[in-house]
């Protein structure tokens, strides 16, 4: 089992609950926003080797759930 808030992967975690915060409050444009930038630590910390694969696999999983939520979002204005 993972640990919430590893020292080494906290960053991670405040992303995802910042992204679970937006989509429950349907702030639509922050939570794609947030998915983008989630996709982007996580690839980062994958080409520097500061993430293991289990976790890294763990979090692709969230990030996919997550882009399943916004999937289907359209703009309002």
């Amino acid at each position: 089992m993972i640990k919430l808030f590893t020292k080494k992967n906290k960053d991670i975690e405040e992303k995802i609950g910042r992204i679970k915060v937006d989509l429950s409050n349907n702030y639509k444009d922050n939570a794609v926003e947030g998915i983008r930038e989630l996709a982007a630590l996580l690839e980062a910390k994958k080409a520097s080797g500061a993430i293991k694969d289990k976790d890294y696999s763990y979090y692709l999983g969230i990030l996919d759930e997550f882009r399943e939520d916004v999937k289907n979002f359209k703009r309002t204005y």
